[in-house]
């Protein structure tokens, strides 16, 4: 499996106002969608895709004088969330680091037990 990925950063800027319109065209992207796809950072065009579906879309951008980027992945369910976008550096690479559950303290760092200070100076008693 092939994640597809295009970097605006390095692309002219007469160059990205053409492949917005082709992304348009070719995609039937709405106009907001394709601005945001050429806007100069790095997005995932197509994630879990086969060799030859990448290399399919390679083509058609540099058809476009748009350079994409090819990346394998390891596994399908490291894409399955939305709109993420990971490092590119480190997509394909894996890592011996994990995310604590939501509430667990992390071993490796002190606990604050020191309860917060509170002000009470704007609260008041009143007589009914």
């Amino acid at each position: 499996m092939f994640d597809v990925w295009f970097d605006g950063e390095s692309v002219e800027p007469v160059v990205m106002q053409q492949l917005e319109t082709k992304l348009q065209e070719a995609f039937n992207l709405p106009a907001t969608q394709a601005a945001v796809l050429v806007n100069g950072k790095s997005h995932r065009i197509k994630r879990g895709c086969s060799a030859d579906e990448a290399q399919k879309l390679s083509d058609q951008f540099a058809s476009w004088g748009a350079k994409v980027r090819i990346e394998a992945i390891e596994h399908a369910a490291e894409s399955s969330a939305l709109d993420e976008v990971p490092s590119p550096n480190i997509a394909s690479s894996t890592s011996s680091l994990t995310l604590a559950a939501v509430g667990e303290t992390i071993p490796t760092q002190p606990r604050d037990m020191t309860p917060p200070s509170v002000s009470t100076d704007h609260l008041q008693l009143l007589d009914y």
